[in-house]
């Protein structure tokens, strides 16, 4: 089946097609239409020319969205240099951006994310967005490091998923089917609703899979309301999503079982059958006001109520978490100046019971607690073109971030509250030719530690912590042909990181983090993107990225050994990525190839995992019949059959006899496929 799905794609590589490289011109052609992915605008952050941004700056737009299958992220994310998403299932994955959240063992941390105007990191500074479904997603900007004030000052960056979309027709349906290896099906319908004052969409998706490995079913249903009133001179949208979840835990394997038999889950999560169920519902109301020309105000409420049960080997969590938050901007946007400044604040109560699994203990309540966090952001943004061709930025985030914590069993309540943190930023743009432009920034970030990092094992909390700081720097050039047919970019990135947090474990269940030291990042970042024009319906366009980076302790002491000079483990020496998207009529072949460099396993340098690529592609036949456009797809991953670790677990611990759990097979080879139809 294998060779079958390989040659069938292959009979198509000499086509070619590509969208415009410059997705803010808003410019789509026939055949883009034709394959049923759209431009996007009302984006959270609007950038006025690309070119202009004084920072480094990546984009996705829904065509480059739509070049994998329909429900894993890390393969777009991943084509962006600087950013490593690794998935080591459905429901596990980590994000990290210029190596900043690679400690993190699970989740994403020390980033920021934004589902248009509702942040989606929780409290605790955890982002989620893989279980966002790819229908509610038209395009994402990332933004390195401390480089927008407008959205905290997070140590890796931010990242910002569009949640609004522009259509040619004021209304219509969009319906996707697709099938996958390992019973994977993935089904998703979305429709907008044009009145006289305004537009409503709906979406709603479903993701079932049995998984690769054993213990890995998953079940996802996505659901999504929203829409846009204009009352008056003032705009109104609104929002409400759910997403219910449930999928069982595999977890790591160690060496032994990576190698000889990837599809079996680690025995203590198979013995109990692990696995994680909960609910998230999202809401949002916003309104933008234009007070008085050139002032506008835009005020968002948000709240997220959730709900969990995991199963683990060693207890089971029953939690429940209910957020509400406002973010509150004034904009003043003259020609060649612009002043924006603002809050954001936010309160979460999370509600925990730990219940006991074993024999001795089923079903037992272990603990119960409470915890309440909260943290305000006020927000300043001032841009100025100095010139036609200068353009300097300035900002500044200031952060309050509190947690406070009650055992409801032993009744002990502790209160900690983080010093206020003023994190400044400045960035500058300089145009010295048409479509040339070299940048530089400097910004101070800020992640305070999660609640399981600060507090001890005793429930306490841990007075010494402190958050982790660095200041971050950067320059590039960044060259944009007059045709857009060009485009290339090249960043140069150094980080000073203070107080390092570390996880120590005392057992599998109970660790929390301390300050351990300095690090220090430093690395280049590369971008290429060619359009061929071949013929009037014949293109080609290669897309080319690649980072290379150091990350070295510079002071760290852990259990008395000095690990100064040690490379930090989970972070790719470097990663390389390289595409062809090629088309002739209304067929398309994408083809992309991600090769990622060696990188340790732990702090001590001891273990090392070597590098490794992967060949993906995908092929996409559109068509129309009157008013009715569609396509159908087929595509492959892993195609050469390669054996690696789509995500490894750092520092991973050993206790009695077990050997470290380090890896989470990826699936080999596997096809895909499935249709789209617009009316």
């Amino acid at each position: 089946m294998r060779l079958i799905g390989i040659l069938y794609l292959c009979l198509f590589s000499i086509v070619a097609w590509s969208q415009n490289s410059n997705s803010s011109k808003g410019d789509t052609t026939e055949n883009q239409r034709l394959f049923l992915n759209e431009v996007t605008v009302n984006a959270p952050l609007r950038i006025s020319s690309i070119n202009n941004w004084p920072g480094s700056l990546s984009l996705l737009d829904s065509l480059q969205l739509n070049k994998g299958n329909s429900y894993l992220l890390s393969q777009q994310l991943n084509s962006l240099p600087g950013l490593t998403m690794q998935q080591g299932a459905l429901n596990t994955s980590r994000i990290t951006i210029r190596g900043i959240g690679s400690r993190t063992p699970y989740n994403s941390n020390r980033i920021k994310a934004y589902w248009g105007d509702i942040p989606l990191t929780d409290g605790d500074g955890v982002s989620s967005i893989e279980d966002l479904a790819f229908n509610d997603i038209n395009g994402i900007k990332v933004l390195k490091g401390p480089s927008s004030a407008l959205y905290g000052a997070g140590l890796g960056g931010v990242i910002l998923i569009d949640s609004w979309s522009s259509f040619s027709k004021e209304q219509w349906l969009r319906i996707k089917s697709e099938a996958a290896a390992y019973s994977t099906f993935s089904n998703q319908i979305t429709a907008q609703h044009q009145q006289n004052n305004g537009l409503t969409t709906f979406s709603a998706s479903h993701l079932s899979s049995q998984g690769y490995r054993d213990n890995s079913q998953y079940k996802r249903f996505n659901f999504t309301l929203k829409g846009q009133s204009q009352l008056g001179k003032s705009r109104l949208n609104y929002l409400y999503n759910y997403r219910y979840l449930n999928g069982h835990i595999p977890s790591s394997l160690d060496s032994t079982d990576f190698y000889t038999n990837p599809e079996k889950a680690a025995d203590s999560w198979a013995a109990i059958k692990g696995y994680e169920k909960s609910n998230r519902h999202i809401f949002n109301i916003g309104i933008i006001t234009p007070v008085n020309h050139p002032w506008y105000h835009q005020a968002n409420v948000f709240a997220v109520i959730s709900d969990l049960d995991e199963l683990r080997p060693f207890n089971r969590l029953d939690e429940s978490k209910m957020a509400i938050g406002i973010r509150d901007k004034h904009t003043l946007q003259f020609k060649d100046f612009k002043l924006e400044a603002g809050f954001e604040a936010m309160h979460e109560k999370n509600k925990l019971s730990f219940l006991g699994v074993k024999e001795d203990n089923l079903n037992l309540l272990l603990n119960k607690s409470t915890i309440n966090r909260s943290y305000v952001n006020l927000f300043f943004l001032a841009e100025t073109k100095i010139t036609e061709q200068l353009l300097i930025q300035a900002a500044l985030n200031v952060n309050w971030t509190n947690y406070n914590s009650k055992n409801n069993i032993s009744e002990t309540l502790n209160r900690h509250q983080y010093s206020t943190i003023a994190s400044p930023h400045l960035g500058i743009n300089y145009e010295f030719r048409p479509g040339s432009n070299i940048f530089a920034s400097a910004g101070h970030g800020v992640s305070a530690p999660s609640v399981e990092e600060a507090q001890l094992p005793d429930g306490s909390f841990n007075e010494a912590i402190e958050p982790e700081e660095a200041w971050q720097f950067d320059m590039g050039y960044r060259y944009n042909s007059d045709n857009n047919n060009t485009h290339a970019e090249v960043t140069f990135y150094w980080i000073n990181m203070n107080n390092l947090l570390v996880t120590k474990r005392e057992n599998e269940e109970v660790f929390y983090g301390v300050n351990a030291g300095k690090t220090k990042h430093k690395g280049v970042e590369l971008q290429l993107s060619q359009l061929i024009k071949i013929s009037t319906n014949n293109q080609l366009k290669i897309t080319a990225s690649h980072s290379q980076s150091i990350n070295k302790f510079e002071e760290f002491f852990d259990d008395g050994i000095n690990q100064k000079g040690n490379h930090l483990p989970g972070i790719p020496k470097f990663s390389t990525y390289i595409s062809g998207d090629f088309t002739i009529n209304k067929m398309l072949l994408s083809i992309n190839y991600q090769h990622w460099g060696r990188q340790y396993l732990s702090d001590g340098n001891e273990k090392l995992y070597p590098d490794f690529g992967v060949l993906n592609a995908k092929l996409t036949q559109a068509f129309q019949y009157n008013s009715i456009k569609g396509n159908f797809f087929l595509g492959a991953n892993n195609i050469l059959d390669k054996h690696y670790a789509s995500m490894l677990l750092i520092n991973a611990p050993s206790f009695g006899n077990s050997a470290p759990r380090y890896y989470y097979p990826a699936m080999p080879f596997n096809l895909y496929g499935g249709f789209t139809i617009a009316l």
